[in-house]
């Protein structure tokens, strides 16, 4: 079980009708404590006893302690294990890309998160130790994002201004690729750190497959909440259940829709709670 400073994630921590009453999340605010819990409880149907049944007190305050020591999201980084990891694969490279040891090893890590943990897990928005030095000095803010994903409105670059992130995907190590849009143009410098190309634009005009999947959200909604989730899985879920990898020449694979090509459409996700 996990709890976070700021969010009290029920449904998957603990099973119990009154878990399921309370709602996927509660806001402990920046104080991830008994009495904060107890304080927002106060105020639900819930009650501190039906969400630990059969536990005293002392009990239950020894267990909120040990679960507020937790981060309650699972970190986008833990799903691979790096940053290098995570960015290239959302550039259309690394090894599940290049088909290093064969797709089914490659693969095996996020099928393993896949199997055991997706479905109970909630995913944050990626930010990695290895931009919170870069990010600040080079205007994409005071954060840790990734630049294909930066949120952060108050940088001076790099922003995800509309809120929406696409993928697009070019290849498949399994069945055909669905192709469900035309790939049109795109403005190299739009994805420098992808491309490593200042500026330019790239052109297409024949038909080649392309199969782009993207989601949306609204800040302060669910969606919002649940961004991290719908992220992974219009990412490396595509690649792990369907095969889909490669990146539109020039552009990155997955990044926030600034950054992507100009399509004709794209699939859409939808990330909620139970």
């Amino acid at each position: 079980m996990k709890l976070s400073t700021f969010a009290l994630i029920l449904p998957y921590l603990l099973a119990t009708p009154a878990a399921a009453q309370c709602g996927p999340v509660i806001d402990l605010g920046g104080t991830c404590d008994l009495a904060a819990l107890e304080g927002k409880l106060s105020t639900s149907s819930c009650t501190i006893e039906e969400l630990f049944p059969g536990q005293d007190a002392a009990s239950i305050a020894s267990t909120v302690a040990e679960l507020c020591e937790y981060d309650a999201p699972v970190q986008f980084v833990e799903i691979q294990g790096t940053y290098q990891r995570d960015h290239n694969f959302m550039d259309g490279g690394g090894a599940v890309a290049d088909g290093e040891f064969g797709f089914e090893m490659d693969t095996a890590r996020l099928k393993r998160f896949i199997d055991n943990s997706m479905d109970d897990s909630l995913i944050s928005w990626p930010e990695y130790e290895q931009k919170e030095d870069y990010n600040p000095a080079n205007g994409y803010g005071d954060n840790g994002y990734m630049t294909n994903f930066n949120i952060d409105r108050d940088a001076e670059k790099g922003s995800c201004q509309m809120n929406t992130v696409m993928c697009c995907f070019i290849e498949s190590a399994k069945d055909a690729l669905v192709d469900n849009t035309d790939v049109c143009r795109h403005d190299l410098s739009s994805s420098p750190h992808s491309n490593h190309v200042n500026s330019g634009w790239s052109v297409f005009t024949d038909d080649d497959p392309a199969h782009c999947v993207g989601f949306t959200w609204e800040d302060g909604a669910a969606s919002d909440m649940y961004k991290g989730n719908a992220l992974f899985y219009a990412s490396m879920y595509q690649t792990v259940s369907k095969g889909y990898t490669g990146n539109v020449p020039g552009a990155p694979m997955c990044a926030c829709v600034e950054q992507m090509p100009v399509v004709t459409e794209a699939a859409c996700v939808t990330a909620t709670g139970t």
